[in-house]
């Protein structure tokens, strides 16, 4: 018999418990243990974990590269992670191409299935609907032992040249392929930069005008 959600157990990052997804789990009587979660937002299981992001969340972790970080510590910790992305992801900063291909390398590069719903309540229902299979149909334990890694150097590297702005994950990986060091990129004229792909003269101006600009200026 399935257990009724007041007899479900669900960890939930603490930065989480004010949100309408906790309210909504919460009225619908789940047991909610708050907890500092360095991976993931709600854990349901000893096996699955669930990030969820708002379209905003989404747009911003695509262009700092994060969203490729949390995949590789969602799948290092947690043998099934689940993304759940609320709301309309296709009319913000990003052009939709760009989040198409970041969701196509989540599901199949990282293996994670990549959900969207059209609100809170609906992920929600759905957190409700996956503790409810793993805790009551599976008997399975809640427990959490995340560990974050610590960057390589080469994802330290490719961090650094990505926080640029407009450049991202794959321009940071594409000008050190081509230029081998951090040096030889921040030290690169324009004329140099636009040789890269995806680099272009906006972003290589750009590039340029913030490594050559002085500290305190506006």
């Amino acid at each position: 018999m399935l257990k009724p959600p007041n007899e479900l157990k669900i960890i939930i990052d603490s930065r989480e418990i004010k949100s309408r997804v906790a309210r909504v789990l919460y009225d619908q009587g789940v047991t909610l243990v708050p907890k500092s979660l360095i991976v993931g937002d709600y854990v349901v299981s000893d096996r699955v974990v669930i990030e969820r992001k708002s379209s905003a969340d989404l747009e911003s972790s695509i262009i700092d590269g994060r969203i490729f970080k949390q995949a590789e510590e969602l799948t290092d910790n947690f043998d099934r992670p689940i993304i759940i992305i609320e709301g309309d992801y296709h009319n913000g900063r990003v052009h939709p191409n760009a989040t198409r291909g970041a969701i196509a390398s989540l599901t199949t590069d990282f293996g994670i299935p990549v959900i969207n719903v059209p609100d809170s309540d609906e992920a929600a229902f759905l957190i409700i609907a996956y503790a409810r299979r793993e805790q009551s149909e599976l008997n399975r334990p809640i427990t959490y032992s995340a560990k974050r890694k610590g960057l390589t150097d080469k994802q330290l590297q490719e961090s650094i040249i990505g926080s640029f702005p407009n450049f991202g994950p794959q321009i940071a990986k594409n000008l050190l392929k081509h230029f081998k060091t951090i040096k030889r990129v921040v030290n690169a004229g324009e004329e140099h930069l636009i040789k890269v792909d995806k680099v272009g003269k906006i972003k290589a101006k750009r590039f340029n005008e913030i490594v050559n600009k002085r500290y305190g200026k506006a």
